[in-house]
């Protein structure tokens, strides 16, 4: 009689949505096993096997190797990979795709690489220090997704990392059989269709969604997947993407939480000449309301609070503006709007001015985001303040957040460096647990405490300081800043100072690449934008590793601890020895803008008093930075809710256009 092995129990991909009452008990039951560690001693035996079959065959020819390839790639084509009790199966294809990988691209997945490609190819978010090679990991769990003949998006930080990490891989891909393309802003449209036809598609989350929207109102808004059959049999081949099956992110943390609760706009030109009038009405009238006596400036929320006596000002100005803004609200709002233009949204830190044009930052990544815009008349508020030409306002054609663009696919997974904090959001928003892959050696950076002072122009001279003390001994220095008019103002400072540096920021990230290849070069000093060059390694030689590596100073906490470490993690990476030194100030934005009102009492005392700085520092940082977070969290709870009463109401109406 066959005896009947005892499988291992194994995590199974949920449905992209947040547990409910119908399948809570089975989620909570996987959820369990995470916890307990099973998964991971499962995963960690099947890597180990992995390593055991690298070593066995590596001397295969590559007529062996390619007839094992076309085994497990025809058997998991057929869905036996589907199977829970096919272990062998996953085991065989990763170590096959391993050896392939090291004759393609000389590069042989390290344990913890192959450990990380198989929690993401069954669901899971994992967490891989910096260095630990994120990108090969990412490309052989895509390797297994391609060979299903569905569709799998792999999803980068930017355009630059796509196009390389499609260049990097072709050829891993390409033994293995499975097509690869990247789909980037500048890709001609005809050509859409045709990069999304590969097996593997590789892309921002910005670009996907897009094209995502633009096919929905190509068409005529069925978005469920039955309908746009449909539309495909009647009408012929009319979309650029082929479906929504697997998606892979990297730098999870920044897509799928911090970037959530963003929609996407796609929108049309609407001329509206009384908006036109009305905004330059309210910019010139603006410029006579007095901040305190007539409104108030709330920076955490980004809005202003009319006073009484702002209220009864705005009352005897109606005359001024168009007839259609005469009622209390509206000349308010409108107002208000010229007001958050001229004192919240700031030139280089919230958006540049490029080719007579308002062109967004992005605040999480100091990057330029052309064609994005503000709604509700702000965006051209703005353009007002800054003396452009008043654009169209736009009507809305489709819009979507990327939070429920995610949940629309069958498999979602993904890799970041930093999800500390996050890992219940990732389970309750998208069922994704996170398993956190151990280093492949030992860290070697150092965080020391921050430097504290009382004032931001103390801290900015002691930052100088630092700079110019360190650029001596001849160590490479890379300064991280929030805003982009700081990276302009401290390379003016240095060059005053008779120093050099490279500056990457909205304004220089053509020169992306080569600022990064270069950072790590003795005696090189880099300023840039918060996470500017993220995603590329900063390589340093012998001479650079004995003096302690690279050295990264941070100019400014910010309202996450894991952007913080996302800086820190610029250094130190492979095991290499690095350096990375915060600095704060009692009046940086994080504390002006999300200390409590109970605890700002205490600011003004450890401005005065190093040694009260000392002390309360860790916990005031902690305060403020948890209540951050907590309205972050906030924010994307109250999306959610919006995104599900609309969903619900569209469920009565019906689609548009069905």
């Amino acid at each position: 009689m066959q005896s009947i092995s005892k499988q291992p129990l194994r995590w199974t991909p949920p449905r992209r949505k947040s547990p409910n009452m119908g399948d809570q008990w089975s989620q909570w039951v996987s959820l369990a096993e995470h916890m307990s560690g099973r998964v991971y001693a499962r995963l960690h035996r099947d890597s180990q096997t992995v390593v055991r079959l690298q070593q066995a065959w590596q001397d295969w020819t590559d007529v062996k190797l390619d007839e094992e390839l076309s085994l497990v790639r025809a058997q998991v084509r057929c869905g036996r990979l589907d199977d829970l009790n096919q272990d062998d199966l996953r085991v065989r294809a990763m170590a096959a795709v391993s050896i392939v990988a090291k004759r393609t691209v000389n590069r042989l997945p390290y344990e913890v690489q192959i450990l990380a490609a198989l929690a993401m190819h069954e669901g899971c978010v994992v967490q891989m220090a910096a260095g630990e090679g994120k990108t090969l990991a990412v490309a052989v769990a895509a390797v297994l997704h391609g060979w299903r003949g569905l569709p799998c998006h792999v999803v980068t930080s930017n355009d630059y990392l796509a196009a390389r990490d499609v260049e990097l891989m072709t050829p891993l891909f390409a033994r293995c059989g499975v097509s690869v393309k990247a789909v980037v802003h500048d890709t001609p449209p005809e050509a859409l269709s045709a990069h999304y036809a590969a097996d593997v598609v590789y892309g921002t989350s910005k670009q996907f969604l897009a094209d995502y929207l633009k096919d929905s109102i190509a068409l005529n808004g069925a978005m469920d997947p039955s309908r746009r059959r449909i539309h495909h049999i009647g009408q012929g081949e009319t979309t650029r993407m082929r479906g929504l099956y697997a998606a892979i992110v990297d730098e999870a943390d920044n897509v799928l939480i911090d970037e959530a609760v963003t929609p996407l706009i796609i929108s049309a030109p609407q001329p509206n000449p009384m908006l036109t009038e009305a905004v330059q009405a309210a910019h010139r009238l603006s410029s006579d309301m007095v901040e305190g006596d007539d409104y108030v400036v709330s920076h955490e929320f980004r809005d202003v609070i009319f006073t009484k006596v702002g209220q009864e000002k705005l009352e005897q100005i109606t005359h001024e503006l168009p007839p259609v803004w005469h009622a209390p609200e509206r000349r308010e709002d409108l107002m208000r709007q010229a007001l958050v233009a001229r004192k919240v949204y700031l030139l280089d830190r919230h958006y540049i001015v490029e080719d007579g044009k308002v062109v967004i930052l992005d605040e999480s990544t100091g990057r330029a985001m052309p064609g994005r815009t503000w709604s509700y008349g702000l965006h051209q508020a703005i353009e007002a303040h800054e003396g452009l030409d008043i654009t169209h306002p736009s009507k809305t054609m489709a819009r979507m957040s990327f939070q429920e663009f995610f949940m629309h696919f069958h498999q979602l997974s993904g890799a970041s460096g930093t999800l500390q904090g996050v890992r219940g959001e990732m389970w309750w928003t998208y069922g994704l647990p996170t398993l956190v892959v151990p280093t492949r050696r030992p860290s070697q950076l150092i965080v020391p405490s921050p430097l504290h002072f009382a004032s931001r122009d103390d801290k900015w001279k002691a930052l100088l300081n630092a700079v110019v003390s360190w650029h001596q001994h001849g160590v490479p220095i890379l300064v991280g800043t929030r805003r982009l008019s700081d990276s302009e103002a401290l390379q003016s400072d240095l060059e005053a100072r008779g120093l050099t540096c490279s500056v990457l920021n909205a304004k220089q990230l053509a020169n992306e690449a080569q600022i990064i290849a270069e950072a790590g070069l003795p005696g090189r000093i880099t300023v840039a934008t918060n996470m500017a060059g993220r995603g590329t390694d900063i390589l340093i030689d012998e001479t650079v590793e004995a003096m302690g590596g690279l050295h990264v100073l941070v100019m400014e906490p910010y309202e996450s601890a894991r952007v913080d470490w996302q800086l820190f993690g610029r250094a130190g990476r492979h095991g290499a020895p690095g350096f990375a030194q915060p600095f704060v100030a009692m009046d940086d934005d994080l504390f002006v803008r999300f200390l409590p009102v109970i605890f700002r009492s205490i600011l003004k005392p450890m401005r005065s008093s190093a040694w009260l700085r000392t002390i309360m520092l860790p916990s005031v940082s902690w305060i403020a930075q948890r209540n951050a977070q907590r309205i972050s969290a906030a924010q994307r709870r109250g999306m959610r809710k919006r995104e599900a009463q609309l969903r619900k109401q569209l469920s009565f109406a019906g689609e548009i256009g069905s």
